[in-house]
Parts: C-alpha cells; structure tokens; sequence
C-alpha cells in the first residue's frame, strides 16, 4: 500500500508546485501590466518660494484629485518638484520627472516654468498642461494645453471699470515678462497710447521709484498683475507714503493677509480672476485639509481640475496621445472653478470682476 500511494502522492505535490509556479507568474504579469498602466503626473510649482501660497495650494488639490481617482480604481501618481520660480530648476525637474520618473504628463505652473519646461517638451511625445497666463510655449507644442486667467482681459476689464469710475489717468507698474506685457495690452485697449508704465523684475520687492514716477505723472489707479509679495510692497508703498491711488490686480494676490494688513488701501480698487470655487468641491477639501488652511483655494480647484482630466484621458486612451488630445478637445464644463472648455488648446474659465 505504502509504495503504491507514493507515485501519487509525489505527483500531487509536483501539481501543486507547477500550479502555484503558474500562479505566481500570471500575478506577476498582471502587476506588471497593472504597473506599466499606471499613470504618473509630474507636478512643477513653487513650494518653498515667492509663491509658495499657490503651489502649496496646487498639492493639495492635485492630491484629492489622485485620492479620488484611485477609489474609482484608476492607477494614478503625482511626483511634486519645486523649483522656487526659477527657470534652470524648472527645467532640472522636467529632466529628472522625463528620465527618472517616466511621467506620462507634466502640470507645470507659473511662467518661468511654462516657458522653459515647454521649450524642452518640444521633442518628447509627453502630454504639458500649464497654468499661467503666457500662450507662447503653446506655439510648436502639440501636445501641450494652457489654463488659467486671460490677463489681456482681465486688465482691460478692470481698466473700464476704473474708467467707468472716473480715473482719468491709470498707470501700470509692470513685471519684465510676457503676462506683463498681456496685461498692458489690455489697459491700451481701455485708456489708448501712451498709459503710464514702469516695469520690474520678478523677484524684486522696492517698488518705490516706479511708483513715484506713476504718481507723478498723474496717475489715479494703478494695475500690477504679479504675485502675494508684489501686491503687497505695491499696497506697501501706498500706503507709506500716503499716495492717493486705487489698486487693480489679479484676484489671487488678494490673500488673507493682504486684506488684514492693507483693508484702506484696497478699497474703491477692482480685481479679475476666477469665480468662487465649487460648494462641493469646497467641503472634499476643508474635509482632507481638517485644521490646515490655504491661502487660496483657486489653485487648489484647478490642479483639481486638471489632474483629473490628464488623467481620465490618459486612462481612457490607454496612454494615445492623439486619442487624448481628441478627449481634451472635447472636455465637459466643470464646476469646480468654472472650466467651460478647451478653446484651439487654451482653457477658457468663467471670469469674475470684484469691487473692494
């Protein structure tokens, strides 16, 4: 009996031993092929510099879109690289997110890095979307998509209504690069040829002598579309040294803090920017954010936005770039901060005009 069960038993356990080998292998295709599917978003913003305040906002929101993507069992990371708004590290971590992470899609915000960051995508078959003002780096770049606010507009819009207000003379104190030279453009078109103008370099903080100048040519307002920082040594020196003039700028330098410590100096002055961001949306955030607050929940809403339409694309398509592009083209409106389209790969977005 003994010898007689042995040649079987033997043959059992070798079954076991092949069907565990063959299970084990078909495991490891379906990681693999469930890993290769995975996407990977490379996220550039600026965490530890003058607009921090965003891009601390931008993780947050990008990380509740991934939150929400994996428990409707998409396969989704975000690799976050910060680069202080300089345009050497913007494109250091384009190199890194392109080489060593293998990303599938960039979100890069800000103009340095949309410019630069862009200008090396040029010949890599990777999906760009980028929140900033500029269209240049759209040029040449099938694959890459622009959002955020319409500076051209948005300056003229507050310019008419300063005008409408009855300020005869308006000034623009200018930052040296493209979205400066958009939103000049825009007062032009409101006020005509010469306004007052005096420009600066991103990253500087004594506005004084250009706002002298404004002033003394007899400027009543004067628009600045920058960052927090600019905004508030704008409002600095008006206050300083008591100059009469209303304010105009981009809705999302107005923080918490600006309205604290300048509440005179902003009142009769207008902003642009975008509309208040979705009730639903709101609450998804204050619940993951618990006691933390942002200083803005606009670029929250809109990496929220973005993230989740990279990646349903990319999921959809099965990584087609030119399957993606199509599903771009052809996105829904969204309510979270009012996205209404892609319009010839710019992000068109309700636009609001507020009074303080």
């Amino acid at each position: 009996m003994k010898n007689l069960y042995k040649p079987n038993l033997r043959k059992i356990i070798l079954g076991l031993v092949i069907l565990i080998i063959l299970v084990g292998a078909a495991y490891l295709t379906f990681i693999d092929k469930q890993s290769s599917n995975a996407i990977t978003v490379g996220v550039i913003t600026d965490l530890t510099g003058p607009a921090a305040y965003w891009g601390e906002s931008t993780r947050e929101g990008a990380q509740l879109a991934v939150n929400q993507l994996q428990e409707s069992g998409i396969g989704v990371q975000v690799v976050f690289e910060d680069y202080q708004l300089e345009a050497a590290r913007a494109v250091g971590a384009a190199q890194k997110l392109v080489a060593v992470d293998k990303v599938d899609a960039v979100y890069a915000e800000f103009n340095p890095a949309a410019i630069s960051v862009g200008s090396f995508l040029k010949d890599k078959n990777i999906l760009y979307v980028y929140d900033a003002a500029v269209v240049s780096p759209l040029r040449g770049l099938p694959y890459a998509y622009k959002t955020y606010l319409d500076y051209k507009g948005g300056c003229k819009a507050i310019a008419k209504k300063f005008k409408e207000t009855g300020v005869n003379k308006i000034g623009v104190l200018k930052v040296n690069l493209e979205f400066g030279e958009l939103c000049l453009e825009g007062v032009k078109e409101i006020y005509g040829n010469p306004v007052i103008s005096e420009g600066y370099n991103l990253g500087d903080t004594d506005f004084r002598t250009q706002l002298l100048k404004i002033k003394g040519n007899g400027a009543n307002a004067v628009i600045n579309v920058g960052f927090e920082g600019d905004t508030y040594n704008t409002l600095k020196t008006i206050r300083d040294f008591q100059y009469k003039m209303l304010y105009g700028t981009v809705d999302d330098t107005i923080t918490d803090k600006v309205k604290k410590d300048f509440t005179s100096e902003l009142k009769g002055g207008f902003t642009f920017g975008f509309r208040d961001v979705d009730p639903v949306f709101r609450a998804k955030l204050k619940a993951k954010l618990q006691d933390k607050t942002l200083a803005t929940e606009y670029a929250a809403a809109l990496a929220y936005t973005h993230i989740r339409q990279i990646t349903e694309a990319l999921h959809q398509c099965n990584k087609d770039l030119s399957c993606v592009i199509k599903k771009l083209d052809a996105a829904r409106p969204d309510p979270t901060i009012g996205f209404e389209r892609f319009d010839k790969h710019i992000g068109v977005l309700d636009m609001s005009i507020r009074s303080y």
